[in-house]
């Protein structure tokens, strides 16, 4: 779809409801709020559904009263997905729901390996984030921003890029970074509160997370944090989100796979990979999928399954 086609579709809808993938990151935040400005400035009410825990340091940035978490199809007659273009990814509790819609507009820029019937779709696999593509349909309509949603889209582009360390940061993403510069986006706000915020009990947690780690032939890193280790080192799953990057910043590590239990043996695998490895394919054939060096999937078992079934996965690389 054209950014007039999306303007005409959401103009004709009298209320959105706005949806993300399960476990939402920086992207997918900046991305929803980009979707929910774009909605109002157009003229039509927008809701934003999700479910971050208490702690996410996502509400740090973002404004949590602009949240909610009951969804009820019938109340909404269009629904946009980003950074998302499949149902098994939303949030388990909203997919019953969001499947029950004919008017369904899909926003990512991940890759397409199912396509959901009935939906309309805007897939740009080469933009380094979903929030990114938003600002290009800010842009497109010549619609002005305003300095909080400048700010929480540069939060959604300097998650998916790594503060624009990924090769998936190409020239439209320092444009898209100039241009909320010239906004008024607060980067000193996201900086502070992603990077410049850790505390001392969470560095003593990341000291004990470097020394369960195993490594595979081929320097291919893994590890498994449950809740009951957590627990053990008064630790949260918020706490070891962003671990996964500072594992990435070890040379010799060519990929790193860090899954962290979200539900009762439900297990998070976050994917990152350097020196010419790709992690899409991996994570694809587990059901998941991502970018070519930074990807994901979910593991179902206690931990010593999900330790199991990353040791052999390892050698898929």
């Amino acid at each position: 779809m054209t950014s007039k086609e999306i303007k005409e579709l959401i103009t004709s809808a009298k209320n959105v409801a706005i949806f993300g993938h399960q476990n939402p990151d920086l992207d997918c935040f900046g991305a929803l709020f980009g979707a929910k400005y774009l909605c109002e400035k157009l003229g039509t009410k927008a809701t934003i559904f999700s479910n971050p825990t208490k702690n996410s340091f996502l509400l740090n940035i973002f404004d949590k009263k602009e949240i909610e978490s009951v969804f009820s199809s019938e109340n909404f007659d269009l629904v946009m997905i980003l950074d998302c273009n499949i149902f098994s990814r939303l949030e388990e509790k909203y997919r019953a729901e969001v499947a029950k819609k004919d008017n369904i507009l899909v926003i990512d820029h991940h890759l397409q390996v199912e396509v959901e019937t009935g939906c309309k779709f805007l897939i740009e696999e080469n933009k380094s984030s979903a929030s990114l593509i938003v600002l290009e349909i800010l842009n497109d309509l010549k619609i002005p921003l305003t300095k909080e949603v400048a700010t929480y889209i540069y939060a959604g582009v300097v998650g998916d890029t790594g503060r624009f360390l990924h090769t998936n940061t190409d020239i439209s993403t320092f444009e898209g970074a100039i241009t909320l510069l010239k906004s008024g986006a607060d980067i000193q706000k996201v900086y502070d509160v992603v990077y410049r915020s850790k505390t001392l009990q969470q560095i003593k947690i990341r000291d004990y997370l470097f020394s369960i780690y195993k490594l595979s032939p081929k320097n291919i890193c893994h590890l498994v944090v449950s809740k009951k280790m957590l627990e053990k080192v008064g630790g949260s799953v918020e706490d070891v989100k962003l671990f996964i990057d500072d594992l990435n910043q070890i040379k010799e590590f060519n990929v790193v796979m860090m899954a962290y239990e979200l539900e009762s043996e439900t297990y998070k695998v976050s994917c990152r990979s350097k020196n010419g490895y790709e992690v899409a394919g991996v994570a694809v054939r587990h059901g998941g999928g991502g970018h070519k060096m930074a990807a994901g999937f979910t593991l179902k078992g206690n931990a010593k399954y999900v330790g199991k079934a990353l040791e052999k996965i390892s050698e898929e690389f």
